[in-house]
């Protein structure tokens, strides 16, 4: 099974993330770092991104796994 590629997903992942949080009535959001999170995906740094992609490599694992039985 070949899954869309993991950044874009990332990307995606993050920008759905955004507006949930801006339906919440929220635009700013920051890190324990202090780096502001409401930002476009490309604006993140890459600890930031990446837990956008370790989010999207859990769910393909599981679609991995599942697809398998």
């Amino acid at each position: 099974m070949k899954l869309p590629d993991i950044e874009l997903v990332s990307e995606e992942v993050h920008k759905a993330w955004m507006r949930s949080k801006k339906a919440q009535g929220i635009s700013s959001r920051k890190s324990e770092d202090d780096e502001e999170l409401m930002v476009p995906y490309k604006e993140l740094s890459e600890k930031q991104k990446d837990l956008d992609r370790n989010t999207v490599k859990a769910v393909y694992a599981a679609i991995k796994k599942l697809s398998s039985k």
